[in-house]
């Protein structure tokens, strides 16, 4: 999935304006880059990641 794929599911899913949820994903994603790069090691950017996908998994368990 490449982030147009991405905003348009989010845009769909949440009712909201497609531009928007683009807007949203780019910041997402200068936000995870700048974390990324401001870790040290490989594991430590292993951990960042790990710890995001397991705050969005605990919240698509809380949605069901």
């Amino acid at each position: 999935m490449n982030k147009t794929e991405m905003s348009r599911r989010v845009s769909e899913k949440s009712g909201i304006d497609f531009e928007v949820c683009r807007k949203v994903v780019d910041a997402l994603e200068k936000v995870m880059e700048e974390e990324l790069a401001d870790t040290k090691g490989l594991g430590g950017k292993i951990d960042k990641i790990y710890n995001v996908m397991h705050f969005f998994k605990g919240k698509k368990e809380e949605n069901k």
